[in-house]
């Protein structure tokens, strides 16, 4: 049978395009307004209002992100009014295990001196039906602007109740350093801690609605000189957050 020229002609192009379209990157983002910027139990925003955007792109395991929020002219970062992370990583997955590993910096605007830092960490996750396991560590090497290293160590598990738009989620990190100067309290702001949260959240199409209880087993009464430690917010509270995904 012969193949017509024109159909010959429009397979001959149609396929690179395919070809092509299998290895287009997945392009995603979203904004957020939350009660406030908390990280590892701690507020980056002065227990206020923080808003931020993100953006990220993936292709061929490979991701790149970047997201910028407000943090308030935070005492722990300086008062500096804004943080961009910029993160690069390479996915790996393995049936239903998935594992990545990934580089992050933080950049900080408006801060009275240097407070940029760079860090390191591996993370995996395990989904069987509605559950999902999840735990991971992140290394900041030895730097200025945090006073030290510091190595997080985390565990996590979420799970989406089955007929509802609701999913729960809880999780537990160990913060662990050294400490060169006063600027290793913005991460360690009394030594060593442990922090938690139980959260859930409510997904209808692009938006999220969340609300979090964090909290920490800092004592946030006793007595550190560090201006960076921000001792008042380093304890239990409540967040709400909405997301709107695009």
């Amino acid at each position: 049978m012969r193949i017509p020229l024109s159909l010959a002609a429009l397979a001959a192009f149609a396929l690179p395009v395919a070809a092509q379209a299998q290895v287009l990157p997945k392009v995603s983002g979203g904004v957020e307004l939350s009660t406030d910027e908390s990280r590892r139990g701690l507020s980056w925003s002065e227990n206020q209002l923080s808003a931020s955007a993100d953006a990220s792109a993936g292709i061929l395991g490979f991701d790149a992100s970047a997201r910028v929020a407000m943090v308030r002219q935070s005492s722990r970062q300086a008062g500096a009014d804004t943080v961009f992370d910029l993160e690069a990583g390479r996915r790996f997955g393995i049936g239903a295990f998935n594992l990545r590993g990934f580089v992050t910096g933080h950049v900080f605007t408006g801060a009275t001196r240097a407070m940029d830092y760079v860090e390191v960490g591996a993370d995996g996750n395990f989904s069987f039906g509605p559950l999902r396991l999840a735990g991971g560590a992140v290394y900041a090497p030895d730097q200025g602007p945090i006073g030290g290293d510091n190595l997080y160590v985390h565990a996590g598990a979420s799970v989406g109740i089955p007929s509802t738009p609701f999913t729960v989620s809880g999780s537990v990190g160990h913060t662990t350093g050294s400490t060169d100067d006063a600027r290793a309290a913005r991460l360690r702001p009394a030594g060593d801690y442990t922090d938690w949260r139980i959260g859930v959240e409510h997904v209808t199409g692009p938006l999220t609605l969340g609300v979090d209880y964090v909290g920490t087993d800092i004592d946030t009464n006793r007595l550190v000189t560090s201006p960076y430690a921000d001792l008042r917010h380093s304890g239990n509270r409540v967040l709400g957050r909405a997301r709107l995904s695009f």
